[in-house]
């Protein structure tokens, strides 16, 4: 698999894809990571693979999410800091099951009320789910 890391401090992204190559080589997995120095230089790289653009503060941030538009490439954006992104990273990569502890917790609802005309499944699952455990009186 290819992984092309764009945005950002270009030393940041360096030592975040030898992370993410040390985690995905303890998972038996191999991918080649690429760190292009610059947004023009994403042509240079343009091939099927997953692209990922760390945000980050440094003004740079639409240069490079214009370039990935400009190559048509799907791309996922991963935020925060290193050990943060490097999380994001791996979530992005690997399916769920694969990525052994590093998904990402899933955000309890803020919605904690019952609606009972909104139709939406996830609401009725979490509502049943309540009803059944006991922890909401009708």
């Amino acid at each position: 698999m290819q992984v092309v890391l764009a945005g950002g401090d270009l030393l940041a992204r360096q030592h975040l894809a030898h992370a993410l190559q040390q985690v995905l080589h303890s998972l038996g997995l191999t991918a080649h990571l690429v760190c292009p120095d610059k947004p023009e230089a994403l042509t240079r790289h343009a091939s099927p693979g997953t692209y990922l653009l760390w945000h980050a503060t440094d003004g740079q941030h639409a240069v490079w999410r214009s370039g990935l538009h400009a190559l048509g490439v799907p791309y996922q954006v991963v935020l925060g800091d290193a050990s943060e992104a490097l999380k994001q990273a791996i979530y992005a990569l690997l399916p769920p099951e694969q990525a052994q502890g590093w998904a990402r917790q899933e955000a309890p609802p803020r919605w904690v009320g019952v609606c009972e005309a909104c139709g939406d499944a996830s609401c009725e699952q979490r509502l049943f789910g309540r009803l059944l455990s006991g922890s909401l009186k009708t």
